[in-house]
């Protein structure tokens, strides 16, 4: 009853156009980076020497899952806290989005069983299936054996918390539900950062084509100063490519990204997109020359109010990781993590179990130096050793 097709290239995603999308019309939750286009652009566009590997899951001819795959190459670190015992280079298959899609209609194991059979008809071109922030609500955590010959491990040894927000009817609402110092403390917080500027600042809302390079090369001057540049290392914003990717994005009404210019200078910027709904969070970055006055928290709150005020989607997600930032503006939550998916008989299969078995004894080793107030200490004779 079920047959699976695989897309391997540009042309193949563009015949396969049409059908995906009346199946994402259909389907309860996708997200921007499911769209056919998006990839189209990104392989257009950004990554134009990615080779994708879509996977469309039939059951007598009808679509009914699709697992949108890209082949990459990584490491695989093995690390005892921030000890780092050893790495390997290797490939991996890395979802597009955050979970598989599935039709209403559809049969969640039967469809994973037909998948697990293509992937392993493919298994000797990747080590490792990556997906980025998966919830465990997800039928690859909550079903027993649900891709058979594979095993599924999350990379943190406890459950993370994804953040986001829902939207009130109004701004006004949606404050009414904070206490009432928090309430202050945020409109102290924009008072604050016009004191510093003697009122001179905007927030300017990065929607149409002709604003992306402008925005980008504003993007640029900020990352100098972030804490990102820092642990990431460099990087450009304002490339041909990705300047024409985000064109692109505006033109489908998908792009909406904010800055904060104070006293005429770029301070803080929010990329974002919003689709079908829900509005990403992507990426956030501020000055840390303007740090006293929280210019990523005031550019958040502003973006909150602008979001309640025009086009209001119903939900703004936040992503992957915890922060502050999260929590004071967030207003609902979801446990997930970075996961990985892999042939149960592998090396990389061992190495997670003995990454996994290390991590939980990390926690258990940290927990106990913390309560005998020996963990700074400790962190410090790692850092060492890491060198």
């Amino acid at each position: 009853m079920y047959s699976v097709d695989i897309i391997e290239s540009e042309n193949e995603l563009l015949a396969a156009r049409e059908e995906w999308l009346r199946f994402l019309d259909e389907t309860p939750a996708h997200e921007y980076h499911q769209n056919p286009d998006n990839i189209h652009l990104l392989l257009k566009h950004v990554y134009t020497d990615t080779r994708i590997r879509i996977f469309l899951v039939r059951k007598n001819g009808l679509l009914s899952c699709i697992a949108p795959f890209f082949l990459s190459k990584s490491e695989f670190k093995l690390v005892f806290g921030i000890l780092r015992l050893g790495k390997f280079g290797i490939r991996q298959y890395k979802l597009y989005g955050t979970g598989l899609l599935f039709s209403r209609q559809a049969n969640q194991r039967e469809c994973l069983g037909a998948l697990a059979n293509a992937l392993h008809g493919k298994g000797e071109e990747y080590d490792l299936i990556y997906i980025e922030s998966l919830a465990y609500s997800s039928p690859l955590y909550r079903l027993a054996d649900p891709l058979p010959g594979f095993k599924i491990h999350p990379f943190s040894a406890r459950k993370n918390i994804v953040r986001g927000l829902r939207t009130s009817n109004s701004f006004s609402e949606y404050l009414a539900t904070f206490r009432k110092k928090k309430r202050y403390n945020l409109n102290r917080n924009v008072r604050l950062l016009s004191d510093a500027v003697d009122g001179d600042y905007q927030v300017e809302k990065i929607i149409r084509p002709e604003q992306v390079a402008t925005f980008l090369r504003a993007v640029d001057y900020i990352y100098e100063q972030c804490w990102q540049k820092q642990v990431r290392g460099s990087h450009r914003h304002s490339t041909a490519e990705n300047i024409a990717y985000h064109q692109s994005l505006a033109r489908l009404g998908w792009l909406r990204s904010y800055l904060l210019v104070c006293s005429g200078k770029p301070a803080a910027y929010i990329i974002g997109y919003q689709y079908e709904g829900r509005y990403y969070y992507e990426y956030i970055g501020y000055d840390r020359r303007w740090h006293h006055v929280s210019p990523g928290t005031v550019l958040t709150y502003l973006m909150i109010e602008d979001l309640h005020h025009s086009n209001r989607p119903e939900i703004l997600d936040f992503g992957y990781g915890e922060n502050t930032y999260k929590k004071i503006f967030g207003n609902y939550s979801h446990e997930a993590d970075n996961t990985a998916v892999l042939k149960t008989r592998s090396k990389m299969h061992a190495l997670m179990s003995l990454q996994i078995a290390l991590s939980r004894l990390y926690l258990s080793f940290s927990g106990l130096l913390t309560r005998a107030g020996l963990d700074k200490r400790a962190r410090k004779l790692l850092k060492k050793q890491n060198k």
